[in-house]
């Protein structure tokens, strides 16, 4: 065999290799979105956000981790002291009127959508800041502070328009 022969079977193999390999390559790409593994990169979403607003009606958003859903107990217009207490007047809530939340560690914050609160009682040893959109004319979002064991009206509780809870957060910025 002649040496432009065995180049040309060298060549020849090298481009059915080169083509194999690249087969192989486009068969492990993902076809959809479908195979696209999750994002490992935390978003802070609430967890279980969806069946929470379709059993209670409120929007749980995200938060740390730190300020998280709880059960009022036996008496949920006078939950134990160390939970936060979140009143609404709204009637149309499917799990009632109470909310109760715990506060754990040195701080913490968690976004929500809770409609027509009235209350918010701070728990027994946080300082809690309670963001609120008060429907007042014009509408204005403000936050209030509600000290450790404190019941602190918000909205039609102060005589004025409902309050959406925007957010609980610990510990309160001066």
């Amino acid at each position: 065999m002649r040496l432009s022969s065995w180049r040309a079977v060298i060549a020849g193999g090298g481009a059915v290799l080169l083509a194999s390999a690249a087969a192989v390559v486009v068969g492990q790409i993902p076809s959809s979105a479908e195979d696209t593994p999750p994002s490992i990169v935390e978003d802070f979403s609430y967890p279980g956000n969806a069946e929470i607003l379709s059993s209670s009606g409120i929007k749980l958003i995200k938060g740390d981790g730190r300020i998280m859903l709880a059960d009022c107990g036996s008496n949920p217009n006078n939950p134990p002291a160390e939970l936060i207490l979140v009143q609404s007047n709204d009637l149309t809530l499917p799990a009632g009127r109470s909310f109760c939340f715990r506060a754990k560690g040195t701080s913490g914050y968690l976004t929500m959508e809770i409609p027509k609160v009235y209350f918010v009682r701070g728990d027994n040893s946080n300082t809690i800041a309670a963001k609120v959109e008060v429907k007042d004319d014009p509408t204005v979002v403000e936050v209030e502070q509600v000290d450790p064991g404190e019941w602190q009206p918000v909205g039609v509780g102060q005589l004025r328009g409902d309050a959406l809870l925007l957010e609980l957060r610990f510990p309160i910025a001066s």
